[in-house]
Protein backbone atom coordinates (compact mmCIF):
# COMPACT_ATOMS: atom_id res chain seq x y z
CA UNK A 1 0.00 0.00 0.00
CA UNK A 2 1.26 3.47 -0.77
CA UNK A 3 2.18 5.87 1.78
CA UNK A 4 -0.34 8.36 0.71
CA UNK A 5 -3.20 5.81 1.21
CA UNK A 6 -2.08 4.91 4.19
CA UNK A 7 -1.65 8.43 5.82
CA UNK A 8 -5.24 9.42 4.10
CA UNK A 9 -7.18 6.21 5.58
CA UNK A 10 -5.01 6.65 8.89
CA UNK A 11 -6.36 10.28 8.82
CA UNK A 12 -10.22 9.28 8.14
CA UNK A 13 -10.20 6.61 10.85
CA UNK A 14 -9.42 9.06 13.53
CA UNK A 15 -11.70 11.38 11.95
CA UNK A 16 -14.69 8.54 12.37
CA UNK A 17 -12.90 7.66 15.84
CA UNK A 18 -13.04 11.67 17.36
CA UNK A 19 -17.02 11.56 15.82
CA UNK A 20 -17.71 8.70 17.29
CA UNK A 21 -16.58 9.69 20.45
CA UNK A 22 -18.14 13.24 20.51
CA UNK A 23 -21.47 11.36 19.54
CA UNK A 24 -20.98 9.46 22.33
CA UNK A 25 -20.36 12.07 25.10
CA UNK A 26 -23.33 14.26 23.77
CA UNK A 27 -25.41 10.90 23.93
CA UNK A 28 -25.11 10.94 27.93
CA UNK A 29 -24.60 14.13 28.69
CA UNK A 30 -26.62 16.28 26.20
CA UNK A 31 -30.13 15.70 28.29
CA UNK A 32 -33.13 13.83 27.51
CA UNK A 33 -36.15 13.87 25.24
CA UNK A 34 -38.80 16.25 27.64
CA UNK A 35 -41.31 14.21 29.57
CA UNK A 36 -39.24 11.24 29.76
CA UNK A 37 -36.64 12.36 32.40
CA UNK A 38 -36.83 10.20 35.83
CA UNK A 39 -38.92 7.90 34.25
CA UNK A 40 -37.13 4.39 33.33
CA UNK A 41 -37.97 5.10 29.57
CA UNK A 42 -35.42 8.20 29.79
CA UNK A 43 -34.58 8.48 26.13
CA UNK A 44 -31.20 11.05 25.15
CA UNK A 45 -32.03 14.01 22.65
CA UNK A 46 -29.44 12.61 20.43
CA UNK A 47 -30.50 8.94 19.60
CA UNK A 48 -31.68 9.66 16.30
CA UNK A 49 -28.84 11.60 15.03
CA UNK A 50 -26.77 8.56 16.58
CA UNK A 51 -28.71 5.73 14.78
CA UNK A 52 -28.41 7.83 11.75
CA UNK A 53 -24.85 8.11 12.16
CA UNK A 54 -24.12 4.73 13.25
CA UNK A 55 -25.94 3.68 9.95
CA UNK A 56 -24.06 5.95 8.23
CA UNK A 57 -20.82 4.54 8.83
CA UNK A 58 -22.72 1.03 8.01
CA UNK A 59 -23.30 2.07 4.64
CA UNK A 60 -19.47 3.27 4.25
CA UNK A 61 -18.23 -0.09 5.53
CA UNK A 62 -20.42 -2.00 3.43
CA UNK A 63 -19.60 0.04 -0.05
CA UNK A 64 -15.85 -0.03 0.50
CA UNK A 65 -16.25 -3.78 1.59
CA UNK A 66 -17.87 -4.33 -1.83
CA UNK A 67 -16.18 -2.11 -4.02
CA UNK A 68 -12.73 -3.83 -2.48
CA UNK A 69 -13.45 -7.42 -2.93
CA UNK A 70 -15.34 -6.43 -6.56
CA UNK A 71 -11.37 -5.05 -6.93
CA UNK A 72 -9.97 -7.71 -5.74
CA UNK A 73 -12.14 -10.20 -7.91
CA UNK A 74 -10.86 -8.33 -11.10
CA UNK A 75 -7.24 -7.77 -10.13
CA UNK A 76 -6.44 -12.00 -8.92
CA UNK A 77 -8.75 -14.11 -9.93
CA UNK A 78 -7.08 -17.21 -8.19
CA UNK A 79 -8.77 -16.20 -4.90
CA UNK A 80 -11.80 -16.81 -6.45
CA UNK A 81 -12.34 -20.38 -4.55
CA UNK A 82 -11.58 -18.82 -1.04
CA UNK A 83 -14.19 -15.77 -1.80
CA UNK A 84 -16.83 -18.29 -2.51
CA UNK A 85 -16.41 -20.45 0.55
CA UNK A 86 -16.48 -16.91 2.49
CA UNK A 87 -19.69 -16.28 1.24
CA UNK A 88 -20.75 -19.47 1.67
CA UNK A 89 -20.15 -19.99 5.05
CA UNK A 90 -21.73 -16.24 5.47
CA UNK A 91 -24.59 -17.87 4.10
CA UNK A 92 -24.61 -20.96 5.99
CA UNK A 93 -24.19 -18.33 9.23
CA UNK A 94 -27.14 -16.17 8.81
CA UNK A 95 -29.28 -19.13 8.00
CA UNK A 96 -28.57 -21.03 11.18
CA UNK A 97 -28.86 -17.07 13.18
CA UNK A 98 -32.18 -16.67 11.49
CA UNK A 99 -33.19 -20.63 12.39
CA UNK A 100 -32.83 -19.49 16.29
CA UNK A 101 -34.46 -16.10 15.52
CA UNK A 102 -37.52 -15.42 17.34
CA UNK A 103 -40.57 -12.66 15.76
CA UNK A 104 -42.80 -12.79 19.16
CA UNK A 105 -44.07 -9.25 19.41
CA UNK A 106 -42.65 -8.06 22.91
CA UNK A 107 -45.46 -6.86 25.35
CA UNK A 108 -44.44 -2.84 26.18
CA UNK A 109 -46.52 -1.02 27.78
CA UNK A 110 -45.88 2.20 27.40
CA UNK A 111 -44.34 1.81 24.19
CA UNK A 112 -46.75 3.43 21.01
CA UNK A 113 -43.92 2.89 18.04
CA UNK A 114 -44.77 1.14 14.98
CA UNK A 115 -41.02 -0.86 15.60
CA UNK A 116 -42.62 -3.96 17.50
CA UNK A 117 -43.48 -5.88 14.88
CA UNK A 118 -42.82 -9.55 13.87
CA UNK A 119 -40.20 -8.60 10.79
CA UNK A 120 -37.94 -6.04 12.48
CA UNK A 121 -37.68 -7.96 15.60
CA UNK A 122 -36.77 -11.22 13.14
CA UNK A 123 -34.31 -9.33 11.59
CA UNK A 124 -33.09 -7.96 14.94
CA UNK A 125 -32.88 -11.58 16.28
CA UNK A 126 -31.03 -12.32 13.06
CA UNK A 127 -28.32 -9.69 13.44
CA UNK A 128 -27.95 -9.99 17.31
CA UNK A 129 -27.30 -13.63 16.74
CA UNK A 130 -25.09 -13.42 13.87
CA UNK A 131 -23.05 -11.27 16.20
CA UNK A 132 -23.05 -13.20 19.23
CA UNK A 133 -21.76 -16.22 16.55
CA UNK A 134 -19.07 -14.00 14.92
CA UNK A 135 -17.68 -12.85 18.29
CA UNK A 136 -18.02 -16.59 19.51
CA UNK A 137 -15.70 -17.27 16.71
CA UNK A 138 -13.59 -14.46 17.39
CA UNK A 139 -12.44 -15.85 20.92
CA UNK A 140 -12.54 -19.33 19.77
CA UNK A 141 -9.73 -18.04 17.05
CA UNK A 142 -7.74 -16.26 19.61
CA UNK A 143 -7.82 -19.26 21.91
CA UNK A 144 -6.98 -21.64 19.00
CA UNK A 145 -3.80 -19.59 17.99
CA UNK A 146 -2.50 -18.91 21.10
CA UNK A 147 -2.52 -22.88 22.08
CA UNK A 148 -1.27 -23.68 18.94
CA UNK A 149 1.17 -21.25 18.95
CA UNK A 150 2.97 -22.67 22.63
CA UNK A 151 2.69 -26.15 21.15
CA UNK A 152 5.27 -25.11 18.25
CA UNK A 153 7.82 -24.14 20.55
Amino acid sequence: MSEKVKRLSTIVLWVFMGLTVIFAIIFFLGGVVPGTEGTRYEEPKVTNSFIIYAYILLGITILLTAFFSIRNFFVNRNNLKGTLITVGLAVVLIGLAALVADNTVLDLPHYKGKDNNPRTLFLTDVGLYVGYFLLGLAFLSIIYSVISKNLKK
